[in-house]
């Protein structure tokens, strides 16, 4: 069902459209975003922006929860695309099937860069973002840091706490 939950900034793009839906073989996108569901002009963008390989659905969080624990989403191959830890959170929260979480590309689109705390060249939190990986991870979900599938995949927990000390 959940091939794959991942945080990227700016959702549907390159790496995601081309090199990740290949890679996992997904037929359905699900970008779960509270804002962007009303946004037209961004929800247009990103239905080009997927791959002809995979249908692309754009929803609200809460809604976007109520498909991933609907039965008959178990036939499907499903990438989930958020753009922040609070989201994904609410996800987790929600859906007891999501088993990993993906981030990368995370925490760079920001008018206040200085304000976070760099992680990797990819990945800027706040205090805020932190507590949600955190809450996440209790939750036993493994919280990992993976730019690309040909790149390690590393344990963000562990980055954020080195990162903290």
């Amino acid at each position: 069902m959940i091939s794959l939950i991942r945080i990227d900034d700016r959702l549907i793009h390159g790496q995601v459209a081309v090199v990740w839906t290949k890679h996992l073989g997904v037929n359905r996108i699900l970008v779960a975003n509270d804002q962007i569901v009303n946004n037209e002009v961004q929800k247009m963008s990103l239905r080009m922006a997927a791959p002809d390989t995979a249908k692309c659905a754009i929803m609200a969080v809460n809604d976007a929860g109520d498909v991933l624990n609907d039965p008959r989403s178990e036939a499907m191959k499903i990438m989930v695309i958020v753009n922040n830890a609070a989201d994904a959170r609410r996800l987790v929260e929600q859906v007891p099937a999501i088993k990993t979480l993906n981030v990368a590309n995370f925490g760079r689109i920001t008018d206040n860069l200085a304000a976070k705390t760099r992680i990797s060249d990819t990945v800027y939190v706040t205090p805020e973002d932190v507590a949600d990986f955190h809450a996440i991870a209790e939750r036993g979900v493994n919280v990992e840091y993976q730019v690309l599938p040909s790149h390690p995949v590393k344990n963000l927990i562990e980055m954020l706490d080195n990162a903290a000390s």
